[in-house]
């Protein structure tokens, strides 16, 4: 199943309804706290940082979802006050994520390059198992492997043997 922004938004506008207590009504305030923090997530997954671009964008995009949108500096404001708010229901929706009880975690991962050309590609004793993959942080493509990076609570982290580690 494939999740697009609608079902997103819905589902943490619901979570965010039912969990945050309802607060004493404002005359002035029509956008509730549970739809500034959906809103906060819609501009995070959108990935716009400008506040005043993300709702010039929501207010075509999103406008079936919120008929009300705060202006920028309203909105900036409530974000703020709602800081805390916020982070706590981020620690709610990170309970109710697949892997969250998980013992090992995935903490960082690096290309193994194994060869440049076709040909070696092809010819490979590797060729069934590598596979060709993107490095976001060299910019390029590349045919091998990804070596994984693995944390699991109450392991040490890792230390050269003193005799290893000198130079022969």
């Amino acid at each position: 199943m494939h999740a697009d922004l609608d079902t997103l938004c819905t589902t943490v506008y619901c979570t965010a309804d039912d969990l945050l207590p309802e607060k004493p009504g404002n005359a002035r305030r029509r956008v509730t706290d549970a739809e500034v923090a959906t809103l906060c997530v819609a501009q995070a997954i959108m990935g716009i940082p400008s506040d005043r671009r993300f709702l010039a964008v929501a207010r075509k995009r999103l406008h079936h979802l919120f008929p009300e949108l705060p202006q920028q500096p309203g909105f900036h404001k409530r974000r703020a006050r709602l800081g805390e708010t916020i982070e706590w229901l981020i620690g709610i929706f990170a309970t109710q994520s697949p892997g969250y009880y998980e013992e090992l975690l995935l903490i960082d991962s690096t290309p193994v390059e194994c060869a440049r050309s076709v040909e070696t590609t092809r010819s490979s004793q590797l060729a069934d198992a590598a596979d060709y993959g993107r490095c976001a942080s060299h910019s390029r493509f590349f045919w091998g492997f990804r070596l994984h990076g693995l944390f699991r609570p109450g392991w040490h982290t890792p230390c050269v043997h003193p005799r290893l580690s000198q130079a022969r």
